[in-house]
């Protein structure tokens, strides 16, 4: 892999006086700055992005590149670097403890807790497990009920530039008064949102789902259309349809 792709891709550039070293500056942000070495393979998330621990700030994994883009993500969203906190570690039952990938603070609380993955399988795995027993997320929720929202994320370099997606839990209020994760997961609607967190109509720290936007529309491919056009012609033979002028009312009518 082109590690230096990536990063260029994000925006980052040599730092002056340097060979091996890449930065990028967040000037809404004062200035401040992440940089990468080549050389000695990390990521330096800087003085103000606190971490649990320093397993996603190398070159040794795929997900720390998802990790990394959804922090730049973050910076540029507006989220402020002090209020961001990498691989916060949670009990995960039977004595062991887990690390979410990125925890967002608000007023000193917990408001966003997001697990990234990498794009495809990974990403499709971990959501079927939510799906079915609230998977990773619910269980940090569980340890800090504060939050308001839980993220599926992941990302990934393509030639039109960088492309992410996301599904998004939304807090209810009887979700924090579970007594478990299997309470959480049996009050939880069962509904996730693919935007409202990074889009431009939504400001950071807020949220604003929109059911469908520009961006979720597909082209319609010749096999679409065959099978839509048969399908209303499905309709009109159920019903006894045989006026095919006004057939699009009548089936709008039925």
């Amino acid at each position: 892999m082109d590690y230096k792709e990536q990063f260029i891709a994000l925006g980052f550039s040599p730092k002056e006086n340097t060979v091996y070293i890449y930065s990028k500056k967040y000037s809404h942000h004062g200035g401040y700055a992440i940089h990468v070495d080549f050389e000695k393979s990390i990521i330096n998330y800087g003085s103000l992005i606190v971490s649990d621990s320093k397993t996603t700030q190398n070159f040794s994994q795929l997900e720390n590149f998802v990790v990394l883009e959804c922090v730049d993500r973050l910076l540029e969203k507006g989220y402020k670097p002090q209020d961001i906190i990498l691989e916060k570690v949670y009990p995960s039952g039977h004595g062991h403890s887990g690390r979410l990938d990125i925890l967002i603070n608000k007023d000193g609380k917990a408001f966003l807790m997001i697990e990234c993955k990498t794009w495809g399988s990974e990403f499709e795995k971990e959501f079927k497990k939510i799906r079915k027993d609230g998977g990773q997320l619910l269980t940090y929720f569980q340890n800090d009920t504060n939050a308001d929202y839980l993220m599926l994320y992941a990302s990934r370099l393509t030639s039109g530039g960088v492309k992410y997606c996301s599904e998004i839990i939304k807090i209810e209020d009887n979700y924090r008064t579970a007594g478990n994760v299997e309470d959480v997961f049996a009050r939880w609607s069962k509904l996730t949102y693919s935007n409202g967190i990074f889009e431009d109509w939504v400001n950071a720290y807020e949220y604003q789902n929109k059911l469908l936007t520009k961006k979720d529309l597909i082209p319609l491919t010749e096999d679409d259309s065959g099978i839509i056009f048969h399908g209303f012609l499905s309709i009109l033979r159920k019903h006894s349809v045989s006026d095919k002028p006004n057939a699009f009312n009548k089936i709008f009518n039925l």
